[in-house]
């Protein structure tokens, strides 16, 4: 992948984001491999482009709908960059304004994980039910934008419906199971990290576990992921910091939960990831809630 972690952690700064993105699509335009503080949802209308979602590689069909929890690493592979016809529907929520739009009844959190992975859910739209969901999301696209008398409302009540639409789709099938394209090694990798996490992982002891070179780990995921094997597990902890601290754990507890072995270090990194201290994440999350 054409990608680096060099910011992967973003902030989605407002309640809701939709943009259907129709233009060319340069270099310069992509993303890195990142991490949201909120939801994704990522409608695929067409084009000839693979989405990583840790640890799957996707090639993505037209009508596919992925639903990406926060703080999972995501990013898109384009085969080509100078493609004109990459198409889709892109829709980010922040976390409290999803959690307070359902009810007791309705926990719009459950279309984000399924049976296959807590983290993401794939459903697929049949041809005949996406311009039901297009026009919902240009509808909501526009309000965003709009200030027209009640649009926030408007917003609000268009998301929803776009949601419960989605909802009423998912009782109807199955999610879908996805091919994976990730290089098996890759796989690998990332399943040692997940298991390691709490560790202080070094890629010779990753070798050695593995039973492949040092060079060759750090080589194939390079390739992947198109940054380093080093970097990628020092972010990864960083992610892990983050759920452990909005749980309220200390942030010296949670520096020797991630694997770091000194504080000072875990502090630096953190807030050279994420832009502040993390006491001063904790308690900014501890004002919004």
């Amino acid at each position: 992948m054409r990608k680096c972690l060099d910011c992967p952690y973003s902030i989605i700064d407002q309640e809701i984001i939709c943009e259907h993105k129709t233009a060319r699509v340069m270099p310069s335009d992509v993303k890195t491999v990142h991490t949201h503080d909120g939801y994704e949802i990522v409608f695929f209308l067409r084009g000839n482009v693979n989405i990583m979602i840790e640890p799957d590689l996707i090639q993505m069909k037209r009508g596919d709908m992925f639903f990406i929890s926060p703080l999972v690493f995501h990013g898109l592979d384009l085969e080509d960059f100078n493609i004109s016809g990459y198409e889709r529907i892109v829709i980010n929520i922040q976390y409290e304004f999803l959690k307070n739009l359902g009810d007791a009844e309705t926990d719009f959190s459950s279309l984000f994980r399924s049976e296959a992975s807590p983290n993401m859910n794939v459903l697929h739209i049949p041809e005949e039910a996406l311009p039901r969901f297009i026009e919902l999301a240009e509808r909501l696209e526009a309000s965003l934008v709009s200030q027209e008398f009640g649009h926030s409302i408007l917003s609000k009540a268009l998301l929803a419906e776009f949601l419960l639409l989605t909802c009423e789709y998912s009782s109807k099938a199955a999610s879908q199971a996805q091919s994976s394209i990730t290089p098996q090694v890759v796989t690998r990798i990332f399943d040692y990290i997940d298991s390691h996490i709490e560790e202080d992982i070094t890629i010779n002891k990753m070798s050695a576990d593995l039973h492949y070179s040092s060079d060759h780990l750090s080589r194939v995921f390079s390739e992947a992921m198109g940054d380093s094997l080093k970097h990628y597990i020092n972010a990864k902890k960083i992610v892990l910091a983050q759920k452990l601290l909005l749980q309220n754990y200390s942030p010296y507890d949670v520096c020797f939960m991630v694997g770091y072995n000194n504080y000072s270090s875990f502090s630096r990194r953190f807030s050279k990831q994420i832009g502040v201290a993390p006491k001063q994440f904790q308690l900014s999350h501890r004002d919004e809630n």
